[in-house]
């Protein structure tokens, strides 16, 4: 499976992408909001979006609104990954889109995996 990890923090995202690749998965890497859109739009559709809620240069609320909002990618599932209190309600809408907190729990994060893209 093909995964779209997005996340200005560079540690953050090299941890994703090692788990995803010890589970077989090939992981693709953006740093913010804008290059996300841009990869999500040009090239070939991940099979999941691992996004962090808070980025430089977009809410990660508002990317969602945007993927939901445009036919090519309303149906990409989403994990949003959040260190803010008390935003996973406004997003977390159990079936395209999943919120979990910073720090998160490894199995947890695998199971919300394997619940958004089947892997």
């Amino acid at each position: 499976m093909r995964v779209l990890i997005v996340d200005d923090d560079p540690g953050v995202r090299r941890l994703l992408q090692m788990i995803m690749e010890r589970a077989g998965h090939e992981a693709d890497l953006a740093g913010d909001g804008g290059e996300a859109w841009h990869r999500l739009t040009t090239v070939a559709l991940p099979r999941l979006l691992i996004l962090d809620r808070m980025l430089p240069d977009i809410d990660g609320a508002d990317l969602v609104a945007r993927i939901r909002a445009d036919a090519r990618t309303a149906g990409l599932p989403v994990l949003v990954l959040t260190a803010a209190a008390g935003t996973s309600g406004d997003l977390d809408d159990g079936a395209l889109t999943r919120v979990l907190p910073k720090p998160f729990d490894l199995d947890e994060l695998r199971g919300l995996i394997s619940a958004l893209a089947g892997g």
